[in-house]
């Protein structure tokens, strides 16, 4: 391969669905952050992953971490999306709860209140691999809409509606 130029134009022809990942620390702090990275693993028992820079806020705190969840967006929420991946300017850490409806589960685990779907999963394990870790959550509930809706996806670096309907 020529370089990580190359890869990276690769992969913006990629179209990904968006999340907001979330998390609850031992010592009450929420975090936070936009994955286009989520996929399934299995069904039984029901288990997903999430790509998570090492780098990122939540990133530095997973060690901290037992429970998290996975609020998939919609297209009206990209502005929650923009304000979770750090594009808003000033917008840190728990500051970005500002942004979209947030109730809390459990231990406080907070989850888009009018996502279309969202899991919450315990931590079942953490893979490094050089920037990066793979977030591994056992699924132990799920919330999904009634109504289909407007998914966000993102693809050649921004966000985009995708409709479901038709």
């Amino acid at each position: 391969m020529d370089s990580a130029d190359d890869f990276r134009l690769g992969m913006q022809r990629l179209a990904s669905g968006v999340s907001v990942v979330t998390a609850v620390t031992a010592d009450g702090l929420r975090c936070g952050m936009t994955a286009t990275a989520v996929f399934s693993l299995s069904l039984h028992p029901p288990s997903l992953v999430v790509g998570i820079n090492k780098q990122s806020y939540l990133g530095g705190l997973l060690n901290d971490v037992t429970t998290f969840a996975v609020s998939i967006l919609e297209a009206r929420h990209r502005h929650v999306a923009e304000a979770f991946s750090g594009r808003v300017d000033g917008v840190h850490g728990a500051t970005r709860f500002a942004y979209g409806k947030w109730r809390y589960c459990g231990d406080g685990l907070p989850i888009l209140e009018d996502a279309p779907a969202c899991f919450v999963c315990k931590v079942d394990d953490v893979i490094e691999r050089s920037t990066h870790m793979l977030l591994i959550g056992a699924v132990i509930d799920v919330h999904v809409a009634e109504e289909e809706r407007d998914l966000l996806v993102y693809s050649a670096r921004r966000f985009a509606g995708l409709s479901q309907r038709g």
